[in-house]
């Protein structure tokens, strides 16, 4: 298990939602909600003798037979009224009428607490289990689709198949051994020019420059910006603060540790004073954003291998949608595959270059460079270009990532009809002593914003 936070952002951790609702062993004869579908990995899964339940609004699946569609192995113990299951080195049980789920793993085992609890139906004998749990236990990503009224499981593992991803866990592993907790500088450049044909809009070539300086680190954020555009306030028909924008400095600072960021903008927000800064509780969003997810899996985020790291970002999107959402993950394995695992790159000498078309408008290139057993950098590349009646739109993004630097460039050209508009960015960053201030400077006042 490897850190890889050179090559893409961490995932956020978060507390799980505690139990509410707890039944008797033999529940009451439950509200029956008829057509209720399931469909696993993009296919009807069917039900013999045993349909779908709703039961005090969540979703009850018939134990053995979605399990067993798993691929897991299952039991029932009478005697402790338990019912348990295993797959893939993953053990669960459940006891009727309780809302502890107990999961082991790799011989470790830890208790969820669910909000709902499995029961027996006695109407037909069969025990029921509330589908997400039981489902993300073996990895699955579950969802709901209230308008065809179908329970999506995918097994998002399963779509990358055998890919492996060493090359790039490699370069995640030297850049964990050579960074050592270091802060890095960041310095950022943009401009804007759009230039009207038409004579209306813009009246006048609109020219749009902007600076970012600061420091990131382990503890937090520190970062000044600065925006001037030329012209934009002699637009008409736009609200007074898009003019305000015309000459904006602001700072951010964001403290890792309690989740706050304090951004001060006076200018914009105070009418000139420096001396109010406003905060926001991040860590008060992402709690309430992430409840329900697991959190001791996302707990190990930053740790986690290249792998296990997307099957992560995939299990916590939303499936709502029993046409396509199936498709579209497998779509999204298949990108990630093609770019990033390991039968993707041919090697020519100390380089491995990865290379995918999407939809034949988006070109993407992958390059490792590698120093004896190391994976040094990697660098992407991205050109796409499209064009409809009256506009054409080419874009060129770059990054190149290694421990002591990481640069991100893009153009993009739109010509149209109406206007043609240039727009360039680049963003740098390299090692420092410097640290971030993460907290506002003394002898301000803070304001939250809601």
């Amino acid at each position: 298990m490897k850190r890889w936070k050179r090559f893409g952002a961490a995932l956020l951790a978060a507390l799980t939602l505690t139990a509410t609702l707890t039944g008797p062993v033999l529940a009451a004869e439950p509200e029956r909600s008829p057509g209720i579908a399931v469909q696993m990995d993009g296919k009807a899964l069917s039900f013999t003798d045993a349909a779908p339940e709703i039961t005090d609004d969540r979703t009850f699946l018939p134990f053995r037979a979605v399990l067993e569609a798993m691929g897991a192995e299952v039991s029932y113990d009478e005697a402790a009224s338990t019912v348990s299951a295993k797959r893939d080195g993953v053990e669960l049980a459940m006891t009727l009428g309780q809302t502890g789920l107990t999961i082991t793993e790799d011989g470790e085992t830890r208790t969820q607490e669910m909000d709902a609890a499995p029961y027996i139906n006695p109407s037909n004998n069969r025990t029921y289990v509330p589908v997400r749990y039981a489902a993300e236990a073996f990895g699955y990503n579950v969802g709901w689709d209230s308008s065809s009224r179908t329970v999506i499981l995918a097994d998002v593992d399963a779509l990358f198949g055998d890919a492996t991803f060493e090359l790039l866990d490699g370069f995640a592993a030297y850049c964990a051994k050579k960074e050592s907790g270091q802060n890095m500088s960041v310095t950022g450049n943009l401009s804007l020019d759009m230039t009207g044909k038409s004579g209306q809009f813009p009246p006048e070539p609109l020219k749009i420059k902007g600076s970012v300086d600061g420091v990131m680190g382990e503890k937090g954020v520190q970062l000044t910006g600065k925006l001037n555009a030329a012209g934009l306030d002699k637009l008409a028909n736009v609200p007074v603060w898009v003019r305000l924008l015309s000459d904006v400095s602001a700072e951010l600072r964001l403290d890792l540790d309690s989740m706050m960021l304090y951004v001060s903008a006076p200018n914009v927000m105070t009418g000139g004073t420096g001396n109010t800064w406003y905060s926001v509780d991040l860590g008060a969003y992402q709690a309430q954003l992430l409840a329900g997810l697991d959190m001791n899996q996302l707990a190990q985020a930053e740790e986690a291998s290249i792998r296990e790291a997307l099957v992560m970002v995939m299990r916590s999107l939303p499936l709502d949608n029993s046409a396509n959402s199936y498709a579209v993950l497998k779509e999204m394995a298949q990108l990630y595959t093609d770019m990033l695992s390991d039968q993707a790159f041919t090697r020519n000498g100390s380089k491995y270059t990865a290379k995918t078309v999407l939809d034949g408008l988006v070109e993407l290139e992958t390059t490792l460079t590698k120093k004896g057993d190391d994976v040094v950098s990697v660098d992407l590349k991205m050109t796409a270009s499209a064009e409809e009646e009256g506009m054409k739109m080419d874009i060129a993004m770059t990054e190149h990532a290694s421990p002591d630097k990481v640069d991100i460039a893009m153009d993009m050209t739109v010509s149209g009809d109406q206007a043609d508009i240039i727009f360039h960015m680049d963003l740098n960053c390299l090692p420092t002593a410097k640290t971030p201030q993460t907290q506002p400077p003394k002898g301000v006042t803070v304001t939250p914003m809601a």
